[in-house]
């Protein structure tokens, strides 16, 4: 999908932008002027300063529990807009419905300027206190807004660009804002179609999750529209009924009404049991409505936990749809416990994104490389990526550290070496690493360990194995996973490592967020504890507790600790009191370095590098790539005690 982006010229984007957004604007300069009517009548004074409305700690506490849902689709979107718009002294936002921000990612100008100092987490938008800001007016009249430079009801306010959009639930209830602000000079209208789009993706993600267990499907007039915001989504049921529709398909069909039930042969031509075995098979359709409107139509794989089932009218059965396992309910008898029973969770909204992206790149034989620090769980997202397609074949493991110049040929290759492999009169099956994997998957695990000579030998394997193997009348290896505690860029730029090999590993990627900063920490957290020991759970406020903690040991760490709980468990509840106050570094316990801490900015930008750096669990390079300083700043605020 083609955007509004920084490669088009100031005139060549602003042009687009006013035919994207067309009579938007004129609609905005009469809320505008309403907006400054009903900030004159809160008794504000434009020459005066806002109000600095925020809410208290336990406040901001109580709507961050509020919003947790909605954040976990809001926060990928943020970041993805936060690099979109880079540039200097700009922000972007998510305040909630009742126009308080809930985050802010901004650059260092912005920060430490009086509108970046004002807008923090817990800050209060409402134009009530603010007078015309576009949050403000968003939330009023529930539309997308721009207010640039002097249109701010308060001077103060005056040297910014404001753009702000809403975001709905699938029930059609306002339930968020993203806000961009940028500098007055730099005022662009394309900002606000990227606003637009971030608000768009999420609301679609809420709409799937909110239909989990339905079968989603996109259509539209124009095929290339399907894989994008503009589709229309529909959630069929089991039956062919129809259990939600976005607002793209309410528009399309002529304002749908679901105040009944309706069947999909109620709005289109055709049974919908003659169509979800093409569906199910990825294929686009071409449909027509009731209205003789054509339409393309497709399914739209949308979140990784979904089983779809159907059971046609026709009680023919049609190919199920396997993504990741499902949860299984909560336990009714007692609501302060999930149980769930399965060996992966992966909830958190942007590491279902990349599974989704992995497992669609592995269809295509593409390698797919897994970056994670130390405990993150690489190889369990391998191993469950492998189960997805190729759950009856082998998985084999290569720790990449314990191959040697010695004795690779023999672990990878066999007895008879790399030379007897390759030959394609060889009938030879021997016990060797590589041949276990044939009709599975290989895994490198570890690859920043590999001597030149085994990368060397790889290459070979990696690029020739479809070929070779078929030669050899030997069935290929079907997938290839690669990881690493470093990012693939890192990888890229090191000395040690042959870019001829990286280039064939290079497919897909799955980024491993860390484990303090997992949206679905509390089920994962639930699920150790139940796989240890079925008869004890967590009460709420123990989870709590263990949210709060710093963990550099990730996954690994969290076992250890639930272990630890368990040996000193008095009773079937773990409670927040058995939880003591933590075996590792908290953020909020960290010092500046001696040579930083007579320097306000110094001091802030040092305890930002060690927060980070155990955050990412010691992962400099990710450390280096999220605040974009070298690896050398990051080492000498580490070791300048």
């Amino acid at each position: 999908m083609t955007l509004f982006n920084g490669n088009l010229g100031g005139d060549q984007g602003e042009q687009l932008a006013q035919t994207a957004l067309g009579t938007e604007i004129e609609i905005s300069q009469a809320s505008l002027a309403d907006s400054w009517k009903r900030s004159s009548s809160f008794g504000l004074d434009p020459n005066g300063k806002p109000v600095d409305a925020v809410i208290s700690e336990t406040e901001l506490y109580q709507s961050n529990q509020k919003n947790e849902y909605i954040t976990q689709f809001v926060m990928p979107e943020l970041e993805l807009l936060y690099n979109q718009i880079a540039g200097t002294n700009f922000m972007v936002a998510y305040a909630d419905s009742e126009g308080v921000v809930i985050n802010a990612l901004r650059d260092e100008d912005f920060k430490n300027s009086d509108a970046g100092k004002a807008v923090i987490p817990g800050s209060i938008w409402t134009e009530e206190y603010r007078g015309t800001n576009a949050l403000g007016l968003c939330l009023h009249t529930g539309s997308s807004q721009i207010v640039a430079g002097r249109e701010h009801f308060f001077r103060k306010l005056g040297n910014l660009s404001c753009f702000a959009a809403p975001i709905y639930s699938p029930n059609n209830e306002m339930v968020g804002m993203i806000d961009a602000t940028s500098d007055a000079s730099s005022r662009q209208h394309h900002t606000l179609a990227l606003v637009k789009l971030a608000c768009k993706n999420v609301e679609n993600r809420l709409f799937t999750d909110a239909f989990e267990h339905s079968l989603i499907i996109s259509f539209h007039a124009r095929h290339e529209y399907l894989g994008t915001t503009s589709a229309a989504l529909l959630a069929i049921d089991e039956h062919g009924f129809i259990d939600g529709a976005n607002t793209n398909a309410k528009m399309m069909l002529n304002g749908l009404n679901l105040s009944h039930k309706r069947h999909f042969g109620d709005i289109f031509s055709i049974p919908f049991s003659s169509i979800i075995t093409r569906l199910s098979s990825n294929e686009i359709i071409r449909i027509q409505d009731v209205m003789g409107s054509a339409v393309f139509m497709a399914m739209k794989e949308s979140t990784t936990k979904r089983i779809v089932d159907m059971d046609l009218q026709s009680r023919s059965k049609a190919p199920n749809i396997k993504l990741l396992p499902q949860i299984s309910q909560t336990d009714k008898k007692d609501p302060e416990s999930v149980k769930i029973k399965r060996s992966y969770i992966a909830e958190d909204a942007g590491l279902k994104r990349h599974l989704l992206m992995a497992k669609n790149a592995l269809k295509y034989e593409l390698p797919v490389f897994i970056e994670g620090a130390r405990g993150s769980g690489k190889k369990a997202t391998a191993t469950e990526l492998h189960k997805l397609l190729f759950c009856e074949q082998p998985f084999i493991e290569i720790k990449c550290n314990l191959l040697t110049a010695e004795n690779y040929e023999e672990m990878l290759f066999g007895e008879s070496g790399r030379l007897a492999y390759f030959q394609p009169s060889s009938s030879i099956f021997s016990a060797s690493l590589l041949d276990k994997a044939r009709n599975g998957s290989l895994f490198l695990n570890g690859i920043e360990a590999l001597p030149i000579v085994v990368q060397k030998a790889l290459i070979q394997v990696l690029e020739e194995r479809q070929e070779a193997q078929i030669d050899q009348g030997k069935t290929e290896i079907s997938a290839v996973f690669s990881s690493s505690r470093l990012s693939f860029t890192a990888l890229k730029a090191s000395e040690d490592l042959d870019p001829v090999f990286l280039e064939a590993l290079q497919g897909s990627q799955v980024v491993l967020p860390h484990l303090s900063q997992r949206l679905d920490f509390r089920l994962l957290a639930t699920e150790l504890l139940y796989q240890v020991s079925p008869s004890h759970k967590f009460s709420k406020s123990a989870l709590d507790a263990l949210q709060r903690r710093d963990w550099p040991g990730h996954v690994k760490q969290l076992k250890r600790t639930i272990q630890m709980l368990l040996a000193n468990a008095d009773g079937p509840i773990i409670r927040a009191e058995a939880i003591s106050g933590g075996t590792q570094l908290k953020s909020e316990e960290l010092t500046p370095c001696i040579s930083c801490s007579n320097s306000p900015v110094r001091k802030e930008s040092c305890i930002l590098i060690k927060k980070t750096w155990l955050e990412t669990g010691g992962n400099v390079s990710l450390v280096s790539r999220r605040l974009g300083v070298s690896r050398t700043t990051i080492y000498k605020h580490l070791s300048s005690e």
